[in-house]
């Protein structure tokens, strides 16, 4: 604004009398900048409403399942020997927890070291007088790492190693030893630390950590059974031999197990097979007609309705919906050649042609939008919705497809987007040419399986009601059929004696030779072949165990690789023999080590073992903590018990914080709507605010925002949705049940506090004081039908849950999961915005206007002054 000085001649006050002339205008512009800032405050305050609706909404939503209330409880008789809690699908009752183990992480004491002895001691200076030593860490789960040391080795060094080898271990400089344990708890994270050669056990020893145990000394026997007679050719030899004794035992465990599975599958799928040709016998359905039909049967009502069978009983199944609307479905013959059909639907009546598929070339464009425009056979581009667009430059232009006097006629809002024309490319997509023959007997796949099942029925002269289920059986014996039979082998060659493949011939050939009877007589020999497999497992197993420490190299393939590591197991062979044999390695007597091991419960006198303490069984959550049969064996005795019942308190609790949530929710929304009227009240300008103190500015402010939502149609839409929900009936196993049968009501509009008549409160809520001396009608309730209870509010929150959702629709008012019209009322602030502007720039040009005539006036009165000073200076000369 520029700078005026004014009133200098005239002595006038310019600005007063021009602030009178454009007071009209400045009126005006205050009040659609106070209606926009009331607008603002509304929109605020819809917001913070808004939000709290919806967090209620969604908290809905898992009161709506009953799964949600069913909640359990548990009480331990000795809490201190487990802890344990119940998921919503354990079973009530009362059960026997006996524990013979808790897991064990593994834990190595060392020895005690010299006292001088810090983190940088090296193995040299702990008395260490070897070369190039191995020490090797096996974890319970058969894995190994090699640490490398030597005579500079520090005792942080090895730490580290052992670190990255995957335990725990650190130097204790106050006690002087080094502490080794395992990461997690069980016998497959334990460890053992042994010599890969002579000198890594004696630099075990000067670390302290050399402990003779069970583990130790098995370590060594693993090694040892292939030395043989000592020479390296004859330990090579041997380890080849247990190398090939292991990879056959392998081969024989895989295939035995594979063989059982196929048979066990095989019990099911033979006696469905039986069941399937009885049935379809009693048809009368020829071999082509059961074909289609068991083809029909595996699809659902919906893929019937959408596939053709032709007349040579090929089903096609829907492909795509063509651009001109008629279907294309298709059929892959066993070659795996495709082919089309083409449906066309006039007065109601579907007709079906052969069709030919093939490529056309077509411009695809990508738009400013980021979308994809297709180009039809008419040049013009279509996007996914299907709109139509015409090419104008540089743009694509919305049309009807319509041509007025050769031109693309427009849409109504005539949509343009921007495009590149670098970004156009050229694309195929497939076209289906309709055939000229109507293939007359075609027909739908629901017609074809109806034909075929009216047919079955008149021959085998069944009500409706037994066709159905004959049909229903029928289906579930097709569906085991085509599954076995469909389920390719990934093991075993077909060539195999217990394939899937030979199963599958044997039991046809045993059905066709004699029937059911026949396959009854094959299953028969399907037990003795898995006895037979099992025992070929146990053996194979044991050669395996025997020999799992060869399990890498047998692994591998045949090759200097695979050479190179068995050289070097042969060397750890040598070096296990001459450690188990060398008189001169001193074990640490005074290191201790404690073994990992898992845990074993008895649960109802069933085992189950864990590498942790953590169980999850049939819905408790048990963590066992102390032995309760030091003996090793499960007692009932010793037993702990487990009692499960209803969380009759949880069930309560969880619809007392569900009112308690709707209370605070309708109370707010109640006294929103009937807030004290602020008639008179109005935000204020600058200039007011500056004639009012901090204090009365931000009542006078509070006043106007408290009435905001005072008597809004929004706001009475929305608390009469849901005072209706929760007023309203749940029908409860055919009976129509209230919140009030369960001693939950409102205190009603007389006793009730100011806007708080719509809250609920619970008769015998002890925290409340309006209804706590009343008879306790929901606990009871709970306690003695939680069913009733459960299926009662889960209806009324399905029902609150229904009645906001429909508050929360999207439309062109408001957005989804919004109750207010935000929409509108963001389309209303900016319309304030332009009107703002629009009198702001009346009041200025106004303004400008006067302050240019006044400034003319003072000019000439400066002008009239100046000559009145002239002649008189005449006069008085």
């Amino acid at each position: 604004m520029p700078i005026r000085i004014t009133g200098l001649n005239s002595g006038l006050d310019t600005e007063a009398i021009i602030s009178a002339l454009v007071s009209s205008y400045s009126y005006k512009t205050n009040k659609y900048k106070k209606a926009q800032t009331k607008l603002s405050w509304k929109q605020d305050a819809w917001k913070t409403l808004n939000t709290k609706v919806y967090s209620f909404y969604t908290s809905l939503d898992s009161l709506r399942f009953s799964k949600n209330y069913n909640l359990k409880s548990t009480k331990v008789s000795d809490s201190t020997k487990a802890t344990v809690t119940a998921s919503s699908s354990a079973p009530n009752g009362t059960q026997k927890l006996n524990i013979l183990k808790v897991a064990q992480a593994g834990y190595l004491t060392g020895g005690k070291l010299d006292d001088s002895t810090t983190t940088g001691t090296t193995l040299a200076e702990l008395g260490y007088t070897g070369g190039n030593g191995t020490i090797t860490l096996t974890k319970g789960d058969g894995t190994k790492k090699t640490i490398e040391v030597s005579q500079g080795t520090t005792v942080n060094s090895f730490i580290n190693s052992l670190k990255e080898a995957g335990v725990n271990a650190s130097y204790d400089d106050i006690n002087k030893r080094i502490f080794v344990s395992s990461k997690d708890t069980g016998k497959d994270n334990d460890f053992t630390l042994t010599g890969g050669n002579v000198d890594g056990a004696n630099a075990l020893t000067k670390l302290g950590l050399n402990v003779k145990s069970d583990a130790t000394d098995a370590t060594y026997k693993t090694y040892m059974q292939y030395y043989g007679d000592g020479t390296q050719s004859g330990i090579t030899a041997k380890v080849n031999e247990a190398i090939k004794a292991y990879q056959d035992a392998q081969t024989a465990y895989k295939t035995a197990d594979a063989q059982n599975s196929n048979i066990s599958a095989g019990y099911g799928y033979a006696s469905a097979y039986a069941a399937m040709k009885n049935a379809f016998a009693k048809s009368k359905l020829d071999p082509a007609q059961q074909e289609q039909l068991t083809q029909l049967l595996q699809m659902s009502a919906t893929d019937r309705a959408q596939s053709v069978m032709d007349s040579n009983g090929n089903i096609y199944k829907t492909e795509k919906t063509n651009d001109d609307g008629s279907v294309i479905y298709s059929y892959t013959d066993a070659s795996g050649n495709k082919s089309y059909i083409q449906s066309e639907t006039t007065d109601s009546v579907t007709k079906y042609y052969t069709a030919t598929a093939s490529e056309v070339k077509y411009n695809k464009i990508t738009a400013s939008d980021g979308n994809e425009y297709s180009e039809d056979e008419n040049g013009l581009y279509v996007d996914k919705d299907g709109k139509k667009y015409f090419v104008d430059g540089s743009n694509l232009v919305e049309t009807t497809g319509t041509k007025v006097n050769g031109s693309w006629e427009k849409t109504a809002d005539g949509k343009t987007v921007a495009f590149e024309d670098s970004k156009k490319e050229e694309a195929t997509k497939t076209v289906y040419t309709k055939g000229s023959d109507e293939l007359s007997n075609a027909k739908s796949g629901t017609t074809a399986y109806t034909d075929l099942a009216k047919k079955a029925q008149d021959e085998m002269k069944l009500s409706d009601e037994d066709m159905s289920s004959y049909l229903s059986t029928l289906a579930t014996n097709v569906g085991t059929v085509n599954t076995y039979e469909n389920t390719s082998d990934t093991t075993l060659e077909d060539s195999n004696e217990y394939s899937r493949k030979s199963i599958i011939d044997k039991v046809h050939t045993a059905y066709t030779k004699n029937a059911a009877q026949g396959v009854t007589d094959l299953t028969n020999t399907f037990a003795t072949a898995i006895a037979t497999n099992k025992t070929t497992m146990n053996t194979s197993q044991k050669t395996i165990d025997n020999n799992q420490v060869l399990a890498d190299i047998a692994a591998m393939e045949d090759g200097t690789e695979k050479d190179a590591a068995i050289a070097s197991f042969v060397k750890q062979v040598q070096s296990a023999h001459d450690i188990a044999n060398n008189t001169s390695i001193e074990y640490n007597t005074d290191a201790k080590k404690i073994d990992g091991c898992d845990s074993e419960i008895y649960l109802n006198g069933i085992k189950y073992t864990g590498s942790s303490n953590s169980y999850s069984i049939n819905g408790l959550n048990i963590t066992a903590q102390v032995v309760t049969d030091t003996d090793g064996k499960a007692s009932d005795a010793n037993a702990i018990s487990i009692t499960t019942s209803t969380d009759t308190q949880g069930i309560y609790d969880k619809i007392k914080d569900f009112l308690s949530q709707y209370n605070s929710l309708i109370n707010e929304i109640t006294s929103l709507y009937n807030a004290d009227s602020a008639k008179g009240y109005e935000p204020l300008t600058d200039d007011e605010k500056d004639a009012m103190s901090d204090t009365e500015v931000e009542k006078w402010e509070q006043k106007i925002k408290d009435s905001l939502l005072r008597r809004d149609d929004n706001l009475e839409s929305l608390m009469s949705a849901m005072t209706s929900a929760m007023s309203g009936a749940v029908e409860v196993n055919g009976k129509k049940m209230y919140l009030s049968n369960f001693g939950i009501k409102t205190l009603g509009y007389l006793n009730a506090p100011a806007n708080q008549q719509n809250a609920y409160h619970i008769d015998g809520d002890e925290d409340d004081a309006n209804s706590s001396g009343n008879a306790d009608k929901l606990m009871t309730a709970i306690t003695n039908d939680p069913d009733t209870v459960i299926n009662f509010m889960q209806g009324l929150a399905e029902n609150l849950y229904d009645s906001i959702h429909k508050k929360m629709q999207s439309s062109s008012l408001s957005s989804i999961y919004t109750v207010y019209n935000d929409k509108e009322m963001a389309s209303e602030y900016s319309d304030y915005t332009s009107i703002i502007k629009k009198w702001e720039e009346k009041l200025q040009d106004k303004e400008d206007y006067y302050y240019k005539k006044f400034s003319s006036m003072e000019t000439a009165l400066s002008k009239l002054n100046s000559q009145t000073s002239s002649l008189s200076g005449l006069f008085g000369g």
